[in-house]
């Protein structure tokens, strides 16, 4: 007989009155990789509470073998269906929110980019999307998306092409804004 057991730490950070979550993190392994993964919002996973979204991270990121993960979103507010109009973030919770990110980013091995394709039929989004990777620019070597296994990729967690088994695939950075090469 054989007897396994994994302690997963879990932590969330969120505002004083808990209407936006600014990162939740797991561990099982600190000695493996960290990924941080980015999407749209939060939904309502916190400490204990599972959401499909979450347990698909984590699955797929253990059989990657890696020993954590931050899950970070675009926009913080937490809310089951993401109302662009009335959702959005102010400018103080949006500067938060982006340093949350930055500083995952820096502390990951790989910073996965799980928004799916959300931003290409939304401008606000495209907009939120855009100032946030000029944020991640430093580090454009870490920037993955998921990928399934024929090949096709930027996919959200919840695809059911990649729900249970991911790939990982280099994410390449859009040319700046001002259409001036990256220095």
């Amino acid at each position: 007989m054989v007897s396994e057991k994994v302690i997963t730490k879990t932590e969330a950070v969120f505002s004083d009155d808990r209407k936006h979550r600014f990162l939740l993190r797991k561990e099982w392994d600190a000695k493996k990789l960290k990924a941080t993964v980015i999407m749209t919002n939060p939904s309502m996973a916190d400490m204990v509470i599972m959401d499909y979204t979450t347990l698909y991270i984590q699955n797929n990121l253990h059989r990657l073998d890696f020993g954590s993960f931050d899950i970070v979103n675009l926009v913080s507010k937490v809310t089951i269906k993401l109302d662009i109009k009335k959702d959005m973030d102010s400018p103080a919770i949006v500067e938060e929110n982006t340093g949350y990110i930055v500083k995952s980013a820096e502390k990951a091995d790989r910073v996965i980019v799980a928004w799916g394709k959300l931003g290409e039929n939304n401008k606000a989004i495209r907009v939120i999307q855009d100032r946030l990777l000029d944020s991640l620019r430093p580090f454009k070597d870490k920037l993955y998306v998921i990928a399934a296994e024929r090949g096709d990729s930027g996919f959200h967690p919840l695809a059911p092409q990649i729900r249970f088994s991911w790939f990982l695939k280099k994410f390449d950075l859009p040319v700046l804004a001002d259409g001036k090469p990256e220095k």
